[in-house]
């Protein structure tokens, strides 16, 4: 991975040899540590690079490296650089790994257990289920079979993440995003 920043928390045993890397995001809104345990308890025992931006959450991962903020160039480095990708299921990250053509394994917040104001993350998830290289989790127990599917994709299915993933209409989803107004603006 490229350089990362200097308050990375570590956990686990460090390796110089090469393995799958993986980046794990909660976004820059909420904490999220029903998800960042799902993933650290998954973590545990695998051989692979993984950095996970954790938020403001109270859980600290024991079985990963992780940080709490990244700058956006930290970000891009991280996404650049992963195999794979768990996250939220927060647009900018859908968006972010679809420009760098990465798999996504996505746990989307829920109202009903305060992670969030509503359950749009719960429906951006299900919009996007079935896409190549998306995979939804519908809850955390979900996360271990959903990252072993991931890492299991072949290079076709790749490729077709490429595909699908046309620049423009990245730029298009990124711009009206940016510009919509807020929630009750008029």
């Amino acid at each position: 991975m490229t350089e990362m920043p200097g308050d990375i928390q570590m956990a686990g045993a460090e390796s110089t040899a090469v393995r799958p890397t993986v980046f794990v995001t909660v976004g820059s809104m909420f904490p999220f540590d029903r998800f960042v345990k799902a993933v650290d308890d998954w973590a545990a025992g695998q051989d692979m690079e993984i950095l996970a931006q954790i938020g403001e959450g109270a859980y600290e991962p024991r079985n990963m490296r992780w940080v709490r903020r990244l700058t956006r160039p930290e970000y891009e480095a991280a996404m650049a650089g992963a195999d794979l990708v768990i996250a939220h299921a927060g647009v900018g990250s859908v968006v972010s790994a679809g420009e760098h053509c990465k798999p996504i394994v996505l746990l989307p917040r829920r109202h009903a257990m305060a992670e969030h104001t509503s359950d749009h993350q719960v429906e951006t998830a299900n919009a996007l289920r079935g896409k190549p290289g998306i995979l939804v989790a519908d809850d955390e127990t979900e996360i271990p079979v959903r990252i072993n599917e991931a890492m299991a994709m072949t290079a076709e299915t790749r490729e077709a993440i490429a595909r699908t993933a046309d620049a423009a209409f990245i730029a298009r989803i990124r711009s009206f995003i940016l510009q919509a107004p807020a929630p009750g603006a008029g």
